[in-house]
């Protein structure tokens, strides 16, 4: 059978490269297998199994359009396709053209400036700073996209180099629509003649759209990107510094730039000459009834102060018996401090002598507890000695015999 051939899918962008080969011992080679497991040539794979399996689970190889027959017809067989980039050309060892390689790089600067765009967004929300910062990144990125245009490849190229990724689904259905065009005129045959055989399927010219849900993605956020700097441009040209004394700006705090724009309308439209006379006719019924409640405030206010005075009068009315016996009550509470003091004192001396007395209890007991100690051994030294004197005598007299 065929080799797999080394084309593209025909898509956009990159396609994932294929897996790197285990080098295998060759049949009678010089060293051994020691030598060439310890070898820096040789790449060890470190393969987890249960991974493995998961992911290429209900997995099925494509055989759509793959023909590994011999070579016997006029069509070329397709084997695999196991390209780099999906933009090359179909077929064995095709090579990247110069139009081909300017798209591809434009491609990838826009795909670059997509993930540099999610790193932003990504380090502002964690705060986490590194060697190469994301906006440092963008900025190179943006000078490499300067020198992609600034090299003028489309004039070399051709229009049909250029890429639209405002919508790149639309730019690639006219690039479609512009080559079948070309084909169809370069097939007709002006004139009368005899007719030709029918082509072959290798003559023929087939288109392979393939869809890539990112891109519509990507063109959303391209679009909602731009919207989002067009109004940020216009907040800063429209912006204002607070001012509390200003009336145009009383409600506008933060606001969004649509409804500072309708309240700024509405206040507009309230000076139109139509509007000021109704809007003074409401001014002046407001001014009366304003007028009312002041007085009537006024009113109030006077009522409610001759109510409390009133009630301030009669409160003073009322201790005017007890302001007049108060001195006497002050004159017997001074006499009387006297006597409390000396009660004080008194109530010290007596918790003095209670403590005294106890204290005098305590050595009487210590005493009497002594005294009976020193009674009962005086008794028993008067009954030794007396038996003492009892063995004297009777030695006396023993003596005496």
């Amino acid at each position: 059978p065929a080799e797999p051939s080394p084309g593209c899918t025909g898509g956009l962008g990159r396609s994932r490269p294929a897996p790197p080969a285990l080098p295998t011992p060759c049949a009678g080679g010089g060293g051994s297998p020691g030598e060439e497991l310890s070898s820096t040539s040789v790449e060890h794979l470190i393969i987890n199994p249960n991974a493995a399996y998961e992911k290429f689970r209900d997995k099925r190889l494509g055989t759509e359009g793959v023909d590994f027959s011999d070579r016997i017809g006029r069509t070329r067989t397709t084997g695999y396709e196991a390209g780099e980039y999906e933009m090359l050309g179909e077929g064995l060892g095709a090579k990247e053209t110069p139009q081909q390689r300017f798209q591809r790089l434009q491609h990838e600067v826009q795909e670059l400036l997509r993930d540099v765009e999610q790193i932003q967004s990504s380090v502002k929300e964690s705060g986490a700073e590194e060697e190469l910062t994301p906006m440092a990144l963008a900025r190179q990125v943006e000078v490499l996209k300067q020198q992609l245009l600034s090299s003028h490849l489309e004039k070399v190229l051709g229009p049909g180099a250029a890429v639209d990724f405002a919508d790149p689904e639309g730019a690639l259905a006219k690039r479609l629509l512009q080559q079948l065009e070309v084909a169809k005129c370069s097939k007709a045959t002006p004139g009368k003649g005899p007719a030709r055989a029918t082509p072959s399927a290798g003559d023929a010219v087939t288109f392979e759209l393939y869809w890539r849900p990112e891109q519509d993605q990507f063109a959303q956020s391209a679009k909602v990107s731009e919207l989002e700097k067009r109004l940020a441009q216009l907040e800063a040209a429209m912006r204002c510094e607070p001012d509390s004394q200003n009336p145009l700006l009383v409600g506008l705090k933060g606001s969004s730039l649509m409804d500072t724009v309708q309240v700024l309308q509405a206040k507009v439209n309230v000076l139109d000459v139509a509007v000021l006379d109704q809007v003074e006719a409401r001014l002046q019924s407001v001014l009366g009834k304003v007028n009312e409640i002041a007085k009537h405030k006024a009113t109030v206010q006077d009522a409610d102060t001759q109510s409390k005075i009133h009630q301030l009068y009669e409160t003073l009315q009322s201790w005017d018996a007890v302001a007049s016996a108060l001195p006497d009550v002050v004159q017997r509470l001074v006499t009387l401090r006297d006597l409390h003091e000396q009660a004080t004192q008194f109530g010290q001396v007596l918790v003095h002598l209670d403590t005294t007395q106890q204290e005098i209890a305590g050595a009487l007991k210590d005493n009497a507890v002594l005294l009976a100690e020193v009674q009962k051994t005086m008794k028993d030294n008067l009954a030794i000695v007396e038996d003492n004197f009892a063995d004297i005598d009777a030695r006396i007299k023993r003596l005496q015999k």
